[in-house]
Formats: C-alpha cells, sequence, structure tokens
C-alpha cells in the first residue's frame, strides 16, 4: 500500500512537471515593451485625471509627463538594443524529448538518491518490534499510557511519577510540564520542586535560569539539606561567575553529605574544577550554605544577562525568558545565552584540561545542542583522565548510543563501552541488559539469560529495562542454553 502510495504521488509530480511542455503556446510571445507601454500609457491618463481634479498643478503634471515619456523610450531603447528575439515555442519533436526527459528522470532520480540515502534493505518496524527491542521506545510509551489515564483521574502523586518517567527518558518538555501538574495538584514538598528545577535545566541545555533557581530556592525553603536544590544553586553560582561563592556552597554540600552518597564525587569534582579556573585553593573558601540574599543576586544577575544579551544579539522574545519558564525552542533556535555558555565551557576547558567534570558537562551540553562529534571529543578527553570512573563510562557510552542508526540497538562501540560499566559496577542495570542484548543477538543464550536476571534482580520493579528484561525472559522459555 505503501509503495502504491509513492508510486501515485510520483506520477502527480511528473504530471505537474509536463503541463509546460505540453500546454500550447503562441508561435511568438508579444515583446517586453508592449506591456510597458500599456503601463505607461495607463500612468498618463492617471496624470490627466489628477490634474483635472485638481491634485496636481499643471506644473508638476508636466513634470510627471516627461519622466514617463523618459521611461518610455528607455524602455524602446532596451528592446532594439536586446541581441535575440524571445524564444518562440519548441517544435513538437523538442516538446516530446522533454516529455519523456521529465517522465523518466523523476522517477529514476528519485530512485537511485533513495537507494544512496535510504535504507531501502531494511524491512519497517512494527509497534511490537519497538516494544520488544527499544527499552527508550518503552520507556517513553509507558509513560504516554500513563498520561492518558491521568486525563481521566488526575492525582499530584501520579504527575510526580510521569514528571520521573519522562525525566528518565529524557523527554524534559513533558517532564517539566508533568512537574508543574503535580504541584498545581497539592505535591509541594522539597523533592518535586528540585526535581521541576533539575528538568527545567536539562530543558534549557543544561543553564541554571531564572525560572530553575526559582524553583530550587522553594525547594529550599520546604527542606534546606536538599541536596538537588543546592547542588545547582552552586552550578547558577559558577555560571555567572562566582566562583567562590559556588565553591562555598558545594563545600558545605560535601560537609554534610553522607559518605556513600553516589553524588558526592561529582560534587567534589565541580570544586576542585571550579576553583583551579578561579586560581584559588578550595580550602581556602570557607563552607556556607545559599543565602536569601545571594539567591536574589544571582536571579537579579541572570536576568540582566539574558535582557542585555537579547538587546545586543538575541533573537525576539528572549526578555521573556527573564521572566518566565515558557518552553524553549528546537535546539537548533535556542537562545544566544545558552550557546555562549557552552562556549565559555568550552573556552575555560582548554586552561583546565585535567578537569574531568568540566569535560563531561561539556560532552552533555553539545550532545543537547545536537553536536555530536563535538560530544564525542570531549568525553573522550574526559576518558583518557579518568578512564575507571563508571559516571565518565556512561556518559561516552549515552553519546555512543545517540550517534549510532535509529536501527541498530546494539551498536558495536556502545557495547564495548558497557562491558567496560559491568567491570566497573557489575550490578549497573543498564549495561546488564544492553550487553544481554548483544548476548542473545550472537547467539550466547544462556549468557543473556544471567544477564537479564541479574538486572530483573537488581533493579526497581518498575524500571523499563527491568520491564522489557523480564519480558525477554519469559520468552525464553524453552529456549536452549547452549552458547
Amino acid at each position: 500500500m505503501l509503495w502504491l502510495i509513492f508510486a501515485l504521488l510520483t506520477l502527480a509530480t511528473v504530471a505537474i512537471l509536463l503541463v509546460p511542455f505540453v500546454r500550447a503556446v503562441s508561435a511568438e510571445m508579444p515583446a517586453r515593451i508592449d506591456y510597458d507601454v500599456v503601463v505607461y500609457r495607463r500612468q498618463l491618463k492617471e496624470i490627466d485625471d489628477e490634474v483635472e481634479s485638481g491634485l496636481l498643478t499643471e506644473a508638476q503634471a508636466d513634470a510627471a509627463r516627461a519622466e514617463v515619456h523618459r521611461r518610455m523610450l528607455a524602455a524602446e531603447d532596451a528592446e532594439l538594443e536586446m541581441p535575440f528575439k524571445r524564444p518562440r515555442g519548441g517544435s513538437r519533436l523538442t516538446k516530446l524529448g522533454a516529455v519523456v526527459a521529465v517522465a523518466l528522470m523523476m522517477p529514476v532520480g528519485a530512485a537511485i538518491v533513495y537507494g544512496v540515502l535510504g535504507s531501502p534493505h531494511l524491512p519497517g518496524k512494527p509497534y511490537a518490534w519497538r516494544l520488544k527491542h527499544d527499552p527508550d521506545f518503552v520507556a517513553a510509551s509507558t509513560a504516554d499510557k500513563l498520561a492518558k489515564l491521568l486525563q481521566d483521574s488526575p492525582s499530584a502523586s501520579g504527575y510526580r511519577r510521569l514528571a520521573e518517567m519522562y525525566f528518565e527518558a529524557r523527554d524534559y518538555v513533558k517532564a517539566v510540564d508533568a512537574g508543574r501538574r503535580a504541584i498545581d495538584l497539592g505535591a509541594n514538598d522539597a523533592r518535586i520542586w528540585s526535581e521541576l528545577g533539575e528538568a527545567i535545566v536539562m530543558m534549557r541545555g543544561g543553564a541554571v535560569m531564572p525560572g530553575a533557581l526559582s524553583a530550587f530556592t522553594d525547594a529550599l525553603s520546604k527542606d534546606a539539606h536538599d541536596y538537588r536544590a543546592r547542588f545547582y544553586i552552586g552550578l547558577a553560582e559558577a555560571q555567572i561567575g562566582n566562583l567562590k561563592q559556588a565553591v562555598a556552597i558545594w563545600r558545605d554540600l560535601e560537609q554534610g553529605a553522607p559518605p556513600a552518597a553516589p553524588w558526592l564525587p561529582m560534587v567534589r569534582e565541580h570544586i576542585t574544577a571550579v576553583a583551579k579556573e578561579g586560581g584559588f585553593d578550595p580550602a581556602s573558601v570557607l563552607p556556607n550554605p545559599p543565602t536569601a540574599s545571594s539567591l536574589n543576586v544571582a536571579n537579579t544577575a541572570m536576568i540582566n544577562a539574558i535582557r542585555l544579551q537579547a538587546r545586543s544579539k538575541g533573537p525576539p522574545g528572549m526578555d521573556a525568558l527573564a521572566d518566565s519558564d515558557v518552553r524553549p525552542p528546537p535546539i537548533g533556535d535556542q537562545s544566544d545565552m545558552i550557546h555562549a555558555m557552552v562556549a565559555g565551557l568550552a573556552d575555560r576547558m582548554q586552561t583546565t584540561p585535567n578537569d574531568v567534570a568540566g569535560w563531561q558537562r561539556l560532552a552533555h551540553a553539545y550532545k543537547t545542542l545536537g553536536e555530536p562529534d563535538k560530544a564525542r571529543a570531549a568525553i573522550d578527553r574526559a576518558v583518557r583522565l579518568k578512564p575507571a570512573d563508571i559516571g565518565v563510562q556512561l556518559t561516552l557510552a549515552e553519546i555512543e548510543k545517540s550517534t549510532a542508526t535509529p536501527d541498530d540497538d546494539t551498536p558495536a562501540d556502545y557495547i564495548a563501552t558497557l562491558r567496560t560499566v559491568l567491570k566497573l559496577d557489575p550490578a549497573n542495570v543498564q549495561a546488564l541488559y544492553y550487553v544481554g542484548l548483544a548476548e542473545m543477538k550472537a547467539g550466547h543464550v544462556a549468557r543473556a539469560r544471567r544477564l537479564w536476571t541479574k538486572a530483573v534482580a537488581t533493579a526497581a520493579p518498575d524500571d523499563p529495562l527491568a520491564m522489557s528484561a523480564r519480558s525477554r525472559l519469559e520468552r525464553m522459555q524453552g529456549k536452549s542454553d547452549a552458547d
């Protein structure tokens, strides 16, 4: 059916292009001067009418008539100087040749282009296939189903979960919408506000904008120890150049953190990197939590920076970003300020080339802006500096997967990186699932079963990867375990 539609569209296009060739044309096209004379005569008539109505004096009318006559003479001179006459209609044989050429070139040319750029050898991927083989699609589909259920029976807890699911699926715009809806329905604790702020940051390409800062401020008003809000407020201070204030906030966060907190290494890396950038010893900065006055100063500085950027070279409507959290434009149209922040981070990395966290942030920023080559170059620098860091390896894997073709859910470089992740963290669910998928494709059923069984046992029951692994294990019943 699809190919029939393509054929009909091709025929319609060819028919439209053939109309000028098969339509009868006059033996001689009228000369351009004939059209010009008609126009100039009409202008002379209009001048006479305006004189009669009193709109022009005789002196003004004479000047206007002289100008029209001058243009008429210039047009006649130009016509006489033309070396060639207007083209005549082609012969019947010429027309027939043009018809045949267009009729053949359109479908043949389209087939050649599709053969080079398309994938005619690949079958279509039905919805059921994507549910079984694409965990990202599973996550998005599960979230969409929950969104439909919430339309009939909305609840704060439901929208909170929906926001988390969209965040995991990296659909940050919908995550922000769901988070706001949860708040509208009564969710008002520190966690929902800090998660909303983080989603806004990701939606903005990694920049802590005023709307996100406001959400983090609300989170701290509910819980002064919320680690997520404190971290991003420190990042906001760093982005506007208050490096010592950023380090003070992060040192305060580090000081009260549980020793096994998974985010603690990232905080320490940021402290080291920002202190190095500012040229000071982080130990010389006293730990200090964010205060209301410092938050107001940071917020004002951001708003002024955005407005200044908007007046100088920003796109229309940039001022609105200073006062609200409207949805961002597509990646290619995001504000100059975000691009400037990324460019500033890239410049900073040239002076602090050993900052692992900085290279990770730069890689994420480039990925968000749709620049995969730059993202890969940035994360490669981080890998060379800290190859045994699981966070670095997972960032590398994320970028490798984002640059693969949509039909390849187990690209070789991505799987190789995840095998490295498994050596560093044998319980990593993402690595367990995708390495298991690669083993299954290679015919190693027992290895795939072991990996997926561990993934199911390790992950939360509603984890999309665990759900997909569980489904695969059920379908594997009775299959041979021979590798």
